[in-house]
């Protein structure tokens, strides 16, 4: 079924207004010039700072500190703190993941059982810092999130551009003062499909073990970096020449892979000895891309059956649409999309779209499993349709420094607070950024 009679099908279902669609767009500016233009700071809920006791007791084993970093990824974060700690890296847990490219404050937890000394109240490493907050009763998980804290300095604006974040805002503001934007995941999310060959889960499904391990850690991808870049231009310049790959990158975890064909494994099995988070991330990837391309029909569905014109930002993994605040009505606004899976029970409005995308990719909800594995799966779960960028403030233009010069001369900072899993790349391309 085509997108066009997919579109026609939710407006009958879900909306009955005119249908009238207009698009904007606005020449790219520049986010995270240095690290320290994009901050995010994890403001935890009260049910988490309501158990922080100062001392350790039985009953808390776990103690609890603020990481602050900067130019690194928590995953990264967490391996050199297991290691200066002199704790299994599995003693270390994160409530969320935040960015590379940026300075971030997050909450992470230590078993204490895993340390031969008291918890120390400060770690520094490079580029690292820790500071205990106390001690909780579990390991760190992503309840401990209540919203994030953005602090955005975008570069590179000539005034149109400027004015036209402005009018943008003005036109996502509901009535609260929040602005209202459809709840895509961000590009950070599909960081395995990066390389534009297409998507791990994808293959898995398939049960094409191989091309699902070729395209996770054996194709590079422009962006790639440090030993990443090593790995899978080493594996793409060897594949099948295992020893010889082997002798191409350094110590990693995604070494045991690799080893594990040059002793005749399988390729399942060669997956199975990449490390958890990679198999997850894989299955996430792809089951965000679906996601995505839902939210997009209804987001243009509804764009083209109101007399509210939407924004369209171009991405490459498909292009993202805004519609208005005034556009989207209370049940809209309080939507959820569930994440496909073979539990979800999809809204009946959606039935047509969700059809129409899983043929398109050759699958069914059913199908979203990986033969052979019990994990990683396609796991369910809503997502709210819409998210709101609550406390939004911008700054007036002030003159850009790392672009004196040019016309497009000028830099203002956006500050707003986002609920857990909410992406602020993603608001800022709603604003044409």
């Amino acid at each position: 079924m085509g997108s066009i009679t997919r579109r026609i099908l939710v407006v009958s279902r879900c909306a009955t207004q005119e249908r009238i669609q207009a698009r904007y767009s606005a020449r790219s500016s520049m986010i995270r010039r240095i690290p320290e233009d994009f901050r995010v700071e994890e403001l935890t809920s009260s049910e988490f700072r309501a158990v922080l006791t100062p001392e350790w007791i039985p009953s808390h084993p776990f103690a609890a500190y603020t990481l602050d970093k900067i130019s690194l990824a928590t995953p990264d974060a967490l391996g050199f703190i297991a290691r200066d700690l002199g704790v299994p890296r599995t003693a270390v847990s994160s409530a969320g993941l935040k960015d590379r490219h940026a300075a971030t404050a997050q909450t992470i937890t230590v078993d204490s059982a895993a340390m031969r000394v008291r918890p120390p109240r400060f770690v520094e490493g490079q580029d690292w810092r820790l500071t205990r907050l106390g001690f909780v009763p579990r390991a760190a998980d992503a309840s401990v999130i209540a919203a994030n804290r953005f602090t955005i300095v975008v570069r590179a604006l000539d005034k149109r551009q400027s004015d036209e974040m402005l009018r943008r805002a003005a036109l996502l503001l509901d009535s609260d003062g929040s602005l209202l934007f459809v709840n895509y995941f961000g590009d950070q999310r599909f960081g395995s499909a990066r390389h534009g060959e297409g998507f791990v889960g994808r293959a898995l499904i398939d049960g094409d073990f191989e091309k699902a391990l070729r395209l996770a850690i054996g194709t590079p991808a422009r962006k790639d970096s440090g030993q990443t870049r090593s790995l899978t231009r080493a594996l793409a310049t060897h594949w099948g020449h295992w020893e010889t790959a082997l002798a191409s990158f350094g110590h990693m975890p995604e070494r045991a892979s690799i080893e594990a064909l040059a002793r005749g494994a399988s390729f399942m099995e060669a997956f199975q000895a990449l490390p958890k988070f990679t198999q997850e991330i894989c299955v996430e990837a792809y089951q965000s891309h679906l996601w995505n391309a839902i939210a997009r029909e209804l987001a243009d569905a509804l764009a083209n059956s109101t007399a509210q014109s939407a924004f369209e930002a171009e991405d490459i993994f498909g292009p993202l649409i805004f519609p208005r605040a005034a556009a989207l009505t209370p049940a809209f606004r309080e939507m959820a999309i569930p994440t496909p899976s073979p539990r979800s029970i999809m809204p009946e409005c959606l039935s047509e779209i969700v059809a129409g995308i899983l043929a398109d990719e050759g699958v069914s909800l059913e199908t979203l499993r990986i033969p052979g594995l019990s994990r990683p799966y396609f796991g369910g779960g809503d997502r709210p349709f819409v998210s709101r960028a609550r406390h939004w403030t911008i700054s007036e233009p002030s003159v850009d420094e790392f672009t004196l010069g040019v016309r497009a001369n000028m830099a203002c900072t956006v500050c707003f607070e986002l609920p857990r899993g909410a992406y602020a790349t993603v608001l800022l391309r709603a604003l044409g950024q």
